[in-house]
């Protein structure tokens, strides 16, 4: 079979990232919604004589970039975006919830971490935080609480139906995964291979091609946009592509027949 000399790419295709130093894969994103390779460069221009033309001009400062955006997001992508290993463990965090008063009291649904943070009275109309209470005597003062282990008790004066919320820390189980930005760790440098169908124009035909970037590495400015409208938050991957000391190849696009390989 011969492999097409005019050829259409449609899909985004799967990315396989693999680890420089072991050449062993790392994960393969196979969600992709985009992808796409950028070359540019630099020329600079000598000119003369009437008119001032370009008479020769002197190539470099060549770059690449390649651009993935998966529909999900993965943890070992993350991890490499972000120069920091993904952890799970436990972690205490900020939790909040609302709960109404029975016979001048709410419970706790879950465990605080140290001292309560901030108890509010909520608005009944429009449920905002209204009249904030404080740990104390409610005996003595209406705006106080007590606490005895999840409970909380107040004033006789608060009526039952009343609803407050609660600021406190509570601890997550041990499969919490944490994703960490720091300022010491950036993203690292590995080897791309994106799998690509293509289709030949003259018989329409598929193919397959892989385009390979030997040095890929993760650039350290990226943003996650979330909104309640549109389509959901996607994981953008932007990675510079470098050159490979070796053949001085920044990127290639192999095309060929999946039945011809032995």
């Amino acid at each position: 079979m011969t492999t097409p000399n005019r050829f259409a790419i449609r899909d985004a295709g799967e990315a396989t990232f693999f680890n420089l130093q072991t050449g062993k894969a790392i994960v393969t994103l196979n969600t992709l919604k985009t992808s796409g390779v950028e070359t540019s460069g630099e020329t600079t221009y000598v000119r003369g004589g009437f008119g001032n033309p370009k008479l020769v001009g002197f190539s470099s400062n060549k770059e690449g970039k390649l651009t993935l955006q998966d529909s999900l997001f993965d943890k070992f992508a993350l991890s490499m975006l972000t120069g920091n290993e993904l952890t799970e463990e436990v972690k205490v965090i900020d939790y909040n919830e609302k709960l109404t008063v029975k016979s001048n009291k709410i419970s706790l649904s879950k465990t605080p971490q140290g001292a309560i943070i901030s108890v509010f009275k909520v608005n009944p109309i429009d449920g905002t935080n209204e009249k904030e209470y404080t740990l104390g005597d409610p005996a003595t003062n209406p705006t106080d609480y007590s606490l005895e282990d999840k409970d909380l008790t107040f004033n006789t004066e608060v009526q039952d139906g009343t609803i407050f919320r609660v600021y406190y820390k509570v601890k997550t189980g041990t499969d919490a995964k944490t994703v960490r930005v720091s300022s010491d760790a950036f993203g690292g440098t590995f080897r791309v291979v994106v799998d690509l169908l293509v289709r030949d124009s003259a018989d329409g035909k598929d193919y397959a091609a892989q385009l390979i970037i030997p040095r890929g590495k993760f650039e350290d400015s990226f943003s996650m946009n979330l909104s309640v409208d549109g389509d959901p938050a996607v994981l953008d991957l932007p990675i510079e592509i470098l050159n490979d000391p070796l053949t001085n190849t920044m990127w290639e696009m192999v095309i060929y027949s999946e039945t011809d390989i032995v």
